[in-house]
């Protein structure tokens, strides 16, 4: 009986390597993340996009390497700060981002008409900067997804001044932090922090790796959040055919007022979506109205 090793595929443990290492390598005494360098990358250039569009033409964003802090250290760097946590599955662990008060007034301000000079300092938002701080927030969770590219998809779920209420994440937890700094007229040095729990990015190490990390055209998430809007509202004609009964040419040239041409409803109907097959389902009754019951969904091919 041989007890001999067998084989070891080389070329497929060279290809676990490699897609190992695209999300998470072990380094001296703590972990690197290489897919945050061209997510940081893309998502700079969206967020320089983003504030020109609000008013700020010139404005440069560099992008800084991650640095590893605690959550305590992150959440003083920026005080007086806005912190915004997104949920962010698959990450087992929310998504932060954060920004000293001075520079969401100042985006009011030019968002508003203004040069973006500030008045002075003061702790409480106006109802009005506590909306935009909001949508600014929905904005670059859009951002971030398509910065990605991999599912994770952030959703906005608390924006705040008070760090305390950033639950799931503690004083002393590790993060990993890529810092954003603008460049130009008013907005020289401020500094947007983007934060990963560190512990939510070792999860998904063993995900799918990003399949394309290549620097692409940069895409506007603010048309492409407009477009999927616009064309949610659209309106498309549904119909569905009850009967389709046949006549002689003779019958329907004698046909008179009075004349009963006799129906057969089938068990199932089909239901037309834009002259195109959706699905087919039953004839019934919801709320004193007739009804039809979808009870299955045509299958089309990827491009229908």
């Amino acid at each position: 009986m041989s007890l001999e090793p067998k084989p070891v595929d080389a070329s497929a443990k060279q290809a676990a390597d490699a897609k190992a290492s695209l999300l998470l390598r072990k380094t001296e005494g703590s972990y690197a993340f290489p897919v945050l360098d061209s997510v940081g990358n893309q998502f700079a250039r969206s967020l320089r996009d983003l504030i020109r569009a609000l008013g700020a033409p010139t404005v440069q964003v560099e992008r800084e390497a991650a640095v590893q802090m605690r959550f305590t250290d992150w959440c003083q760097a920026v005080s007086p700060g806005l912190f915004w946590r997104y949920h962010a599955p698959p990450l087992k662990g929310p998504v932060l981002l954060a920004t000293a008060r001075p520079l969401l007034l100042q985006l009011v301000d030019i968002f508003y008409g203004g040069k973006g000079q500030l008045a002075g300092e003061r702790e409480e938002l106006t109802d009005a900067e506590e909306r935009f701080a909001a949508r600014l927030g929905r904005d670059m969770g859009q951002q971030l997804a398509a910065a990605w590219k991999m599912g994770i998809e952030p959703e906005l779920d608390c924006v705040t001044s008070d760090p305390a209420k950033l639950a799931a994440v503690r004083g002393d937890d590790e993060l990993l932090v890529q810092r954003f700094t603008l460049r130009g007229g008013v907005f020289e040095g401020r500094t947007i922090l983007c934060a990963y729990p560190q512990a939510a990015l070792r999860g998904i190490a063993v995900a799918e790796p990003v399949p394309e990390m290549r620097d692409g055209p940069a895409i506007d998430p603010a048309w492409t959040a407009t477009l999927n809007r616009a064309l949610k509202t659209v309106r498309v004609p549904v119909r569905s055919v009850l009967a389709r009964p046949e006549i002689s040419l003779v019958k329907l040239l004698s046909l008179e007022v009075g004349d009963i041409i006799p129906l057969t409803i089938p068990r199932n109907v089909p239901v037309t979506v834009a002259g195109r097959s959706f699905a087919s389902g039953s004839i019934g009754e919801s709320n004193g109205n007739a009804a039809i019951l979808i009870e299955t969904v045509e299958k089309g091919s990827d491009d229908e």
